[in-house]
């Protein structure tokens, strides 16, 4: 196992607040060969007889995926992987008997896959969530994490920055992008219906431009566009005027606060992301080739091209920043990993698996 995901395994479970609610439990991982979904996986597996896990579900339609990216350390016996279909009613993962912790972490996340997939990005979202929300009730789970985004507060205005979760958002529904903000906005609103109406214990969590170890180079967000260049020694290349600013996340900071999530009391939704360090594109962009430069010889250049892609900027957020006050107050979130220390171990993760 990678040193680089040794140690953000150990510092998730030193930081996170959630251990003992795990004790005896029977947990079901949606989207499991994602990127969040890959990271909480070896986190459960890698301390399943600290945690005391009782089983963990793998779920995704890429079990390749996950057989190669997880990593069976310890008890492997109490670990099913599934190849399943949240939005298929037959799957096989609404064959599970029990399970007590539902993390629904299965979309279609970058951009360009849910603009190609319009469909099937609203499908995942929407009728998945719904069939998973019918399965909770049946089974009487203890708790449900939804894995919306803060892609549904849209462009905010500059009041709006950073962004409150309370903030009912800037989103256009007619639109290249629509088919995923839309419909995660509508997940919300089920989720809020499903606690409402049946006493659902649903929490939900807007992830903040996470990256880190498993978003791969095929992802086509920006961190993963930045690490396929450099690993092939190519020019970056910049799809925009680099003005665009956005605060970076690095992905065990943001899995503390999905854990802490879990174990929330109520039924709340939380922004985890960064509050700090709100940089260009451009300027993101000249860290990463900085800190590639030092650690493997990178010599490229930043240059500036225009998509062939129409609607490659067509919505896109031009800052995207949350404001941290209620996870840090009722979640204990305080992420701590900046921006170049994230961007080394990004690297590394790569350079040496």
């Amino acid at each position: 196992m990678s040193n680089v995901l040794l140690s953000d395994l150990e510092y998730i479970y030193k930081n996170n607040l959630a251990n003992n609610f795990f004790r005896n439990k029977k947990i079901l991982i949606t989207g499991a060969a994602g990127f969040l979904g890959t990271y909480l996986s070896n986190y459960f597996l890698n301390y399943i007889k600290e945690l005391e896990i009782k089983k963990i579900y793998l779920s995704d339609l890429n079990t390749s995926l996950i057989k190669k990216n997880i990593f069976f350390n310890k008890s492997t016996n109490k670990c099913t992987v599934l190849k399943s279909d949240v939005v298929n009613k037959k799957s096989s993962i609404y064959n599970i008997k029990s399970i007590d912790v539902i993390i629904h972490a299965a979309t279609i996340a970058s951009p360009t896959f849910y603009r190609k997939n319009p469909l099937k990005t609203a499908e995942a979202n929407v009728d998945g969530l719904k069939n998973l929300l019918n399965f909770s009730l049946k089974k009487k789970v203890k708790r449900i994490l939804f894995f919306s985004s803060s892609e549904i507060y849209g462009n905010p205005d500059k009041k709006n920055i950073p962004t409150k979760e309370f903030y009912n958002g800037n989103v256009s529904c007619l639109g290249p992008r629509a088919c995923y903000d839309e419909s995660k906005r509508f997940g919300e609103t089920l989720c809020y219906i499903y606690n409402q109406v049946y006493k659902l214990p649903i929490r939900i969590v807007r992830p903040f431009n996470n990256y880190g170890p498993f978003l791969s180079t095929k992802d086509k967000r920006l961190p993963s566009d930045l690490l396929r260049k450099i690993k092939k020694n190519e020019d970056i290349i910049i799809y925009s005027n680099g003005k665009p600013k956005r605060t970076f996340c690095y992905v065990a900071d943001a899995i503390c606060g999905y854990l802490n999530a879990i174990k929330y009391e109520k039924f709340d939704v939380f922004n985890i992301g960064n509050e700090d360090e709100e940089i260009s594109v451009l300027k993101f962009s000249k860290i990463f080739k900085s800190v590639a430069k030092k650690k493997t010889g990178y010599a490229g250049k930043i240059i500036f091209k225009k998509s062939k892609d129409i609607n490659y900027l067509r919505d896109n957020p031009q800052r995207r920043k949350p404001c941290l006050e209620k996870s840090k107050k009722l979640l204990n979130y305080e992420p701590k990993i900046g921006v170049k220390e994230g961007i080394t171990k990004y690297l590394l993760f790569y350079s040496n698996k």
